[in-house]
C-alpha cells in the first residue's frame, strides 16, 4: 500500500530546499545603485515645462553634493552561508516530525488505516490494534471515537466492567445518543452482577425517552426486571425488544423462550407446564443458594501438542442438550494462568434469566479465543461434550482441539 503521507513530506521538504537553496542564488540583484546624476536627470523630466529657476536650483544641488558617487566595487553578491541554510532545513524538518507527533496526527492515521483492513487481520494483530487503541485513548481522554469503538470492543467480548468505564467517559464528554446511554446501561448492569442501579436505571429510560426502540436499554430493564421478579414489566420490555427482530431469527426465537419463561413464571403456561417459581425465580423447595449449587463443573486441559497463547481468554458455555447454536443458558469468561482449568456453570452465569439448575442435561463447548471475541468464528481451540448430566459431582473433562 503506498504511503502518501510520506511522498507528500519528502515533496514539501524538497520544495523547501528550493526555495532556500536554489531560488536565492539566481534571485541577485546585478546592477549598480541609483546615482546623483540618475537623480538629476529624473528631476529635470519632472521639471519639464515649469520655471528655469527650477531646474537651476536641481543642478545647484547636483554640484553641491558632487557629480560623481563612490559606487561599490563590483564583486561576488552576498549568499547565506551553506552550512546555515542546511542547519535551517534541518531544523526545519524536525520542527515538523515532532509537531505532527506531538499533535497525534502520526498515531492517528497508522490506527485508521489498521482499522480500515481489520477484516483481514490476524487475532494477534487484533490485540495489538486495541493495545494501540487503548494507549492512544489514555493519550487523548477527550477523543470520543476511541471511547467507543473501546467501549462497544469490549461489551461485544464480554467484558462489561472495562466497557463500563468507556461509556462512562462518553457520557461525560457529553454524549447523548440513545445507543450510548442503553450501551452504558447495559454494561454498567452486567459489570455490577447484573444489579440495576439508579444510574443504569435513568440511563436506560433516557435513552428510551428519545428512541423507543433502543435495544441495549430494553434488554437491560427487560432482565433487570426479570431478576426482581416482575415478569410483567420483563415480558413487556421482552416484547417491544422482539418486534425489532426478524420473525424466524435466532434472536426472534431466544426472545420467544425466555418471554415464555417469564408467563411460566406469572401462572400464565397451560396447565401442568408452569413449575411453581418463588421471588427469586427459582422453583419452590430450592433456596437461592441451593439452586445455584446445581450445575456443571468443567475441566478444559489444554491441547496436547501446542501451548495456548498467553492472554488468551476462555469461554465456556452451557446450551440445552443437543443444541450448537442459540442463546446459551450461562456462560463463564476467564483468563487462565495455568491449565488445567477448573470452571463451574451455575446459575450465577445464566443468561437472560435461564437457570442451569433447571436444566436436567446441557451441552457444554469451549472457545478459547485470542482477541477476546467469542464464537467458533474467533475460536483458536475448540472442544465440545454433548449430554452432560446437570447436577453429577464428577467433572466434565474437555481437551481443547484445533479448529
Amino acid at each position: 500500500m503506498i504511503d502518501y503521507f510520506w511522498i507528500a513530506a519528502g515533496a514539501l521538504l524538497l520544495g523547501a530546499i528550493v526555495w532556500v537553496i536554489v531560488l536565492p542564488r539566481y534571485w541577485q540583484r546585478h546592477y549598480p545603485a541609483e546615482t546623483n546624476e540618475d537623480w538629476l536627470r529624473l528631476r529635470q523630466r519632472e521639471l519639464a515645462g515649469e520655471s528655469e529657476q527650477l531646474q537651476q536650483e536641481a543642478a545647484l544641488r547636483l554640484i553641491e553634493d558632487g557629480v560623481v558617487d563612490e559606487l561599490p566595487l563590483p564583486g561576488a553578491p552576498k549568499a547565506p552561508s551553506k552550512a546555515a541554510q542546511w542547519i535551517g532545513i534541518l531544523m526545519l524538518t524536525l520542527s515538523v516530525v515532532l509537531l505532527y507527533q506531538r499533535l497525534g496526527g502520526w498515531e492517528d492515521v497508522t490506527i485508521a488505516r489498521a482499522l480500515s483492513d481489520v477484516e483481514r487481520a490476524q487475532p494477534a494483530e487484533i490485540i495489538a490494534l486495541i493495545a494501540r487503541i487503548e494507549s492512544r485513548a489514555e493519550a487523548r481522554p477527550g477523543n470520543a471515537d476511541y471511547a467507543l469503538l473501546l467501549g462497544e470492543y469490549y461489551l461485544s467480548g464480554n467484558d462489561p466492567a472495562a466497557a463500563s468505564d468507556y461509556f462512562d467517559r462518553l457520557i461525560a464528554m457529553g454524549a447523548t445518543a440513545p445507543e450510548i446511554l442503553g450501551k452504558a446501561a447495559q454494561a454498567e448492569f452486567l459489570a455490577n452482577d447484573r444489579q440495576l442501579s439508579a444510574q443504569a436505571r435513568a440511563r436506560a429510560e433516557q435513552a428510551l425517552a428519545i428512541n423507543t426502540a433502543e435495544p441495549a436499554a430494553l434488554a437491560t430493564l427487560g432482565m433487570a426486571a426479570f431478576e426482581a421478579a416482575d415478569f410483567r414489566a420483563a415480558i413487556q420490555y421482552w416484547e417491544r425488544l422482539q418486534a425489532l427482530e426478524a420473525p424466524g431469527s435466532r434472536g426472534h426465537s431466544m426472545l420467544a423462550q425466555i418471554i415464555e419463561r417469564a408467563r411460566v413464571a406469572l401462572g400464565e403456561a397451560p396447565s401442568g407446564e408452569a413449575p411453581s417459581v418463588g421471588a427469586g425465580g427459582s422453583p419452590d423447595g430450592l433456596s437461592d443458594a441451593a439452586s445455584g449449587s446445581l450445575g456443571v463443573e468443567v475441566v478444559v486441559r489444554a491441547p496436547e501438542r501446542t501451548s495456548v497463547p498467553n492472554g488468551s481468554v476462555v469461554f465456556v458455555l452451557a446450551r440445552p442438550a443437543g443444541a450448537e447454536q442459540g442463546m446459551p443458558i450461562a456462560v463463564s469468561r476467564t483468563q487462565p494462568d495455568s491449565w488445567p482449568l477448573a470452571i463451574r456453570l451455575d446459575d450465577r452465569q445464566s443468561m437472560a434469566g435461564q437457570l442451569i439448575s433447571e436444566s436436567k442435561a446441557v451441552s457444554i463447548e469451549v472457545q478459547v479465543s485470542i482477541d477476546g471475541q467469542p464464537g467458533r468464528e474467533n475460536a483458536l481451540y475448540w472442544g465440545r461434550v454433548d449430554a452432560v448430566e446437570v447436577g453429577v459431582a464428577e467433572p466434565v473433562v474437555i481437551t481443547l482441539g484445533d479448529q
